[in-house]
């Protein structure tokens, strides 16, 4: 019985479908084969999609707006973010979250709310998630930008603000700096 369901489930494909296989030259067939190629995966990632971002699905994240499967949120901000966001506040509370591009991100839109993440809990959300491209040309993000807070970050902290923002130092580029800047603005004023 599974055999002749089968058979017959073949055959229906075999039929509708042998009008696409018909090909007249090599850049038919090769249209065709990444087309058909294209369409199940394209599936399979609106599936994905489709499952990863459905309430049940959803693992406890604070409420926020469904985006685009690529683009995330991304192309219905305005260039006004602070009044964007204001308004997704009212609508979803004030800690919401949203998608942008493929990352997802938290919006704490709440002055007390944003002392508590950056005074009480400053050691959770001081991390960093860097890129492939931060970690590549950072040598692992061993850098001041991408490093997570620990003692390493702290120490090149202390150099970074000793040895190079000290006020020794920036009064010795001082010429350097308005030398730059003079040549940036005749540049500006030529073009």
């Amino acid at each position: 019985m599974k055999s002749n369901f089968k058979d017959k489930v073949y055959l229906t494909m075999i039929n509708y479908w042998s009008w696409w296989w018909e090909v007249y030259n090599e850049t038919d067939e090769l249209a065709r084969i990444i087309f058909s190629i294209s369409v199940p995966v394209l599936a399979l990632l609106l599936l994905k999609w489709s499952v990863l971002f459905t309430h049940n699905g959803r693992t406890r994240f604070p409420p926020g707006p469904y985006g685009l499967p690529v683009f995330g949120y991304l192309p219905f901000l305005s260039h006004n973010l602070h009044e964007r966001f204001t308004e997704m506040a009212y609508k979803y509370s004030p800690i919401f979250s949203l998608n942008l591009g493929s990352k997802f991100h938290v919006v704490v839109n709440s002055m007390d709310l944003a002392k508590v993440v950056a005074r009480e809990l400053d050691q959770t959300f001081a991390n960093r998630s860097p890129t492939v491209t931060a970690l590549t040309i950072t040598y692992g993000a061993l850098d001041i930008t991408f490093s997570n807070n620990n003692a390493h970050w702290r120490n090149m902290r202390k150099l970074l603000v000793s040895q190079v923002m000290s006020n020794a130092n920036l009064d010795a580029c001082q010429g350097f700096r308005t030398n730059e800047m003079r040549k940036t603005i005749s540049n500006v004023l030529k073009h």
